[in-house]
């Protein structure tokens, strides 16, 4: 991944501290920290350091390595890429090494950085191995070795640390190769605790939070409306909202109760809001999750259906009731959370909720920054975060780690035997082994890399996307899937498993197409046929077949369009976002999904709203059809900008 932004953040040599930005008269006395994009460090927890105890006395068999570099530092932990969890552990202004969760072993480990094994081969700190071959990944360097230390440093016979190594039962194999060596950034070693960090940070933490209350009162003043703030019980909505309060008195509180919370989440939740006496607006989803996933299938981060579900239908639902002629949203969202955030404005508009203006004022602000703020005002944080939690949000959320999902059995076992219960329920279906839970191979719905790095440390499993698709909709309550495919007479047609426009839902599938007006419908009683024109394709609905031919390849949307409503009939999770968005109100819910009354503008919003169109017929229909997984990225696509257009035409937005 390359980062388009990254955090700096400096060390304070004298002090042996961390500063988020140091006092004009320090400058030349500090030193950039070198560190992983996109450098989002945090303070180490009670948690961590337990961690790494346990970690370092696995690898090593004693702590000399703890208290070596960790015992009474003020230490930063900094997230890096790994396949599952890992961090950089920073003490004394240097990366040391690197805390990692092992599932296969359910272990959390630790690994000697070239910096941290150097200093340890130098002190005599852990065993060491000459080897005068090459250095090489996965190579063997020594049989029958005797030591009660699991990692080895490797060096050379010039005494140079060329990696490490791994000892089990005797057998020592190269585990990684270090290509050179970081220097060693001097710094005066002395112990510091958290009084010292904050005091040291003062001038940092008073820049930035001006620069932030600034930002919001120009915004305010700018824009006129009523100022709402999301509050998700995390970190960095805490901080916004106490930047919020700071700045204009008062603002309303809006938590997004997805079902899906932690208990301790919605604690602080209530808390905050009668601590700071703010009105609490719930956008409340219910059950809607567990009766969707019936319908979807386990979320993935390649198939967030749960996030329109949960998130964002009942936000437009609450936030159109409460502000319909907009407001100003606050959100803590920071730019090194995700790619995406890191490309993202600070003001915008979401196009599921374009009523609401939302900025974020924290985001260039990083972890260390948001936990200075923190302790800086004894802010009420979720007490999540002391218990080892790293993000927090929906328990079951497919982007979590297993480090994360352990975390969470261990502190909530009710919660995610639920979870676990609709997991295997789910695995049958798809006829997967109990690894495709134990790994938290479900996270992922496409062949994504980051799915075949996991697999490739699984004996014997192997990725059939094509067939795991098609199980998903035969045993989706929808259970309409595509079982043949093919090209006859000029045609190409796809054979379903059940009839597509059956009696009950004619009157629906009239009305739907009817919305579409570049389409014409009809009908020929002798052959039951429904054939829809347009000037780019002509598709046949009979029985269980559709017939189509494309007079261009935008036709092939034409095509899209008629299985997302047939879809939208067979299997509506009730969601009502088309309800919400219709901007003449002429959409109704009925037992067989939205019906379209006239006058209908045609413009097409139900069907881009609609969580099952845009994510179940888009992520696992239409690549069953192509044979491309990757084929919700198509050229035809209707751009999300075309979408954004139609809301302007209609008034929506401004």
């Amino acid at each position: 991944m390359s980062w388009p932004v990254r955090a700096t953040i400096y060390w304070d040599p004298e002090y042996n501290v961390p500063l988020i930005k140091p006092p004009p008269d320090l400058e030349d006395q500090v030193f950039r920290l070198k560190i992983t994009d996109p450098g989002d460090a945090r303070p180490g927890f009670n948690r961590d350091y337990e961690k790494l105890v346990e970690a370092i006395e696995y690898e090593f068999g004693d702590t000399h390595i703890y208290d070596r570099f960790i015992r009474g530092k003020f230490i930063l932990l900094n997230k890096v890429p790994h396949w599952d969890q890992m961090w950089e552990i920073i003490s004394s202004g240097n990366v040391i090494g690197q805390l990692y969760y092992d599932p296969f072993r359910d272990k959390w480990r630790f690994r000697l950085s070239s910096t941290g094994a150097l200093i340890a081969y130098e002190e005599g700190l852990v065993d060491h191995i000459v080897y005068e071959g090459f250095v090489k990944e996965k190579r063997v360097i020594r049989e029958n070795y005797s030591s009660s230390s699991r990692q080895i440093i490797v060096v050379d016979r010039n005494g140079r640390v060329k990696g490490i190594a791994e000892n089990i039962d005797g057998r020592v194999f190269v585990t990684k190769v270090f290509k050179y060596i970081h220097k060693l950034r001097e710094t005066s070693g002395r112990s510091s605790n958290l009084d010292d960090v904050l005091k040291r940070n003062e001038y940092g933490i008073y820049y930035f939070e001006s620069r932030a209350k600034a930002f919001i009162y120009s915004m305010a003043s700018k824009v006129g409306k009523e100022v709402v703030v999301s509050y998700s019980g995390g970190k960095d909505s805490l901080v916004a909202l106490h930047l919020t309060l700071e700045t204009l008195g008062d603002a309303k509180l809006l938590f997004n109760d997805t079902g899906l919370e932690l208990p301790d989440t919605r604690d602080n939740v209530d808390y905050v809001a009668e601590k700071y006496g703010l009105e609490k607006v719930v956008a409340s989803a219910g059950d809607s999750f567990w009766n969707a996933v019936e319908i979807f299938g386990p979320p993935g981060k390649d198939y967030r259906w749960c996030c329109k579900i949960v998130k964002l239908v009942p936000l437009a639902r609450i936030s159109r009731h409460r502000w319909p002629s907009g407001a100003l949203n606050i959100v803590g969202q920071r730019a090194y959370e995700s790619l995406d955030r890191a490309k993202s404005p600070r003001v915008w508009r979401n196009r599921w909720i374009p009523h609401l203006l939302s900025i974020t004022p924290i985001q260039e602000w990083s972890q260390l920054h948001i936990w200075l703020y923190i302790f800086r005002y004894k802010l009420p944080y979720n007490r999540l975060y002391d218990l080892g939690f790293e993000r927090l949000g929906c328990y079951v959320c497919p982007s979590s780690t297993l480090a994360e999902f352990k975390e969470i059995e261990r502190t909530y076992p009710d919660q995610w035997s639920r979870w676990t219960t609709v997991l295997e329920r789910w695995r049958e279906r798809l006829r997967q082994p109990m690894k495709w839970i134990r790994y938290g191979l479900w996270r992922w719905l496409t062949p994504a890399t980051a799915k075949q790095r996991l697999v490739h440390r699984i004996p014997g499993y192997s990725i059939d996307w094509i067939s795991e698709y098609r199980l998903r909709l035969l045993h989706s309550r929808i259970g309409l899937a595509p079982v043949e495919q093919g090209e006859a007479d000029g045609w190409k047609y796809i054979v379903f498993n059940g009839e597509l426009v059956p009696g009950t839902v004619q009157y629906q599938f009239i009305s739907n197409v009817g919305m579409l007006r570049h389409l014409s419908l009809s009908r020929d009683p002798g052959s039951l046929e429904w054939v829809v024109r347009s000037n780019r394709a002509e598709i046949v609905v009979s029985g269980k077949v559709v017939k189509y031919r494309l007079y261009e390849d935008k036709g092939f949307e034409d095509l899209v369009d008629i299985l997302k409503i047939i879809y939208r009939m067979h299997g509506c999770a009730r969601c009502g976002s088309c309800v919400i968005w219709c901007p003449t109100g002429v959409i109704k819910l009925t037992m067989y999904g939205p019906t379209p009354k006239v006058p209908c503008t045609g413009c097409r919003l139900c069907l881009e709203v609609c969580p099952l169109a845009d994510v179940l017929v888009e992520k696992i229909l239409v690549p069953l059809i192509t044979g491309d997984a990757r084929a919700w990225k198509r050229p035809t696509k209707y751009r999300r900008e075309e979408v954004i257009e139609s809301f302007r035409a209609m008034g929506l937005i401004p």
